[in-house]
């Protein structure tokens, strides 16, 4: 599946979602946001998908929103309501994505870039990355969802800082604050997403689904068990993949597991 400006493409299990639109430093514009909720939709269908991989094309993840773009908020009030809907409705299905995501982060990973890359599971860089959140400088306000997932990860006295002062920082300081899971050599990037994507493909899917709905949850509040929760507890046992696990253990051997 190729949008004009997202690409989507299968390896194996692993699912990648590319911004492309690199001769403006993957900017992102309203219809590259429309095109990523169709991805994400995509990349969850497909049984054969266990991971999904999000990434710029070229040297950038992505260096903000496209701001000329932007310019017609202030002279079209419907036009602002319109974006602030497509940017939520598409950073909504990212992170609300049922399989694992990954974002492989090079260069520039600003505003509505950094957005995206919080909406994944997990955010490895290497050593160019450059990280901000930029609305203090523009006169704009950044999303409540937004500024959520970003406290969720920095706490709020570092969020306060990133977004009062606007600047831009380095990876070694955003592996610092939590912001991203995993940072290495440039050249060692593309090896070291592979290779976590394919330990998580290993494993049982139904766990890893299972498990990212229950952190979510937590995060968002909850603090007891709910039917649903618990319902995922019990009906683990009846699946095939704790059949498949059970024997893997007892035979001594690697499991297969089939769940997708």
């Amino acid at each position: 599946m190729t949008g004009n400006t997202i690409h989507l493409a299968r390896a194996g299990t692993v699912a990648t979602i590319t911004l492309n639109r690199p001769d403006k430093r993957n900017a992102l514009d309203i219809a590259m946001w429309a095109q990523l909720i169709d991805a994400v939709d995509a990349a969850d269908a497909d049984a054969a998908v266990k991971v999904i991989v999000v990434t710029g094309e070229g040297r950038t993840f992505a260096a903000g929103q496209d701001i000329e773009e932007l310019g017609k908020a202030a002279r079209d009030p419907s036009w602002a309501e319109t974006a602030a809907d497509v940017i939520y409705r598409s950073q909504k299905r990212l992170h609300t994505a049922a399989k694992p995501t990954i974002a492989k982060i090079r260069g520039a990973c600003i505003g509505g870039g950094n957005g995206i890359a919080l909406c994944c599971d997990f955010r490895f860089a290497d050593t160019t990355a450059l990280f901000g959140i930029t609305a203090a400088k523009l006169g704009i306000a950044y999303p409540l969802l937004d500024t959520k997932r970003l406290v969720d990860v920095v706490g709020a006295a570092r969020a306060k800082d990133i977004l009062f002062t606007g600047r831009t920082f380095g990876a070694d300081e955003a592996l610092s604050l939590g912001m991203i899971d995993r940072l290495v050599a440039p050249e060692k990037l593309d090896e070291t997403v592979a290779a976590y994507a394919a330990q998580l493909g290993e494993n049982s899917q139904y766990s890893i689904r299972a498990g990212k709905r229950m952190i979510q949850a937590i995060i968002d509040g909850a603090a007891d068990e709910t039917p649903e929760t618990r319902r995922a507890f019990v009906d683990a046992f009846g699946g095939a993949d704790f059949k498949e696990g059970q024997a893997a253990f007892m035979g001594k051997r690697p499991p297969k597991f089939t769940f997708s």
